[in-house]
């Protein structure tokens, strides 16, 4: 067997034995993935016009689906750390909404970077990190503390390296290891502690885009808000059910 054949193998493997653990709370993300359809097909009847500072956080509103499943699928393989990634990058997406939000005309320099390398420094120097989560803003403040956590476990920092190093010591032996996967059978707070993580952070982003997307929103928020609300209270039911196993989400 390939070294592809038999990191592919025991994923699946990691996956069919997380879905067995986790049981109805791996639901959750597709509650999730429901939410961000929800608002996505809004555009259509809201009769927002495609201007620049609605297309470009729609697009944003469309790759965080990608990252939410993404996330999850990888920390259900077994790679907790690199799930991280897809969670740090949902986290920008929306901090990126929110910035145009705060200055429309944003929307066109990122449009523009693409454009020629001038445009794209400009937009760089416009989207710096120290400008995406202003203070006064409680939930981008939040999501601040989420991307410091993301940023730890996406590095090669000794952090992110968790569950993947080992060694082997004897009389005439030292072998080092890093191992494909972060799970261990003799620890069951992951990858449940990583996919509420996961769902908490997910459901904090769709209350920001519903902030940026008023103009889609507002023509069936009570549609929007009845079902935000039930997959929020349905990701406090699975916190609290996990609370013995996990420590709570930061």
């Amino acid at each position: 067997m390939t070294e592809l054949d038999a990191l592919r193998s025991g994923e699946e493997n990691n996956y069919k034995a997380a879905c067995s653990q986790i049981g109805e709370s791996v639901s959750l993300i597709e509650d999730l993935v429901g939410l961000y359809e929800l608002m996505a097909s809004m555009f259509e009847a809201s009769g927002a016009p495609p201007r620049d500072e609605i297309f470009a956080p729609s697009q944003f509103l469309l790759m965080n689906r990608y990252n939410l499943t993404l996330a999850a699928l990888s920390a259900m393989r077994g790679h907790i750390s690199d799930s991280f990634y897809f969670s740090r990058k949902a986290i920008e997406a929306c901090a990126f909404a929110a910035r145009i939000k705060r200055g429309p005309k944003l929307a066109t320099d990122w449009l523009r970077a693409v454009e020629d390398d001038s445009s794209y420094e400009k937009f760089r120097e416009k989207f710096s990190a120290g400008k995406l989560f202003p203070q006064g803003d409680s939930l981008l403040a939040i999501l601040k503390g989420r991307y410091s956590l993301c940023c730890k476990m996406t590095h090669p920092s000794i952090i992110s390296f968790g569950g993947h190093l080992g060694v082997e010591e004897g009389q005439s032996l030292f072998r080092v290891k890093f191992d494909y996967f972060q799970l261990n059978d003799s620890d069951t707070s992951e990858p449940i502690r990583t996919l509420l993580f996961i769902a908490d952070t997910h459901l904090g982003i769709l209350r920001i885009f519903e902030e940026v997307l008023a103009p889609v929103v507002k023509h069936d928020r009570k549609r929007w808000q009845v079902n935000l609300n039930a997959v929020d209270a349905k990701i406090a039911l699975h916190k609290n059910k996990w609370r013995q196993t996990v420590a709570p989400v930061p």
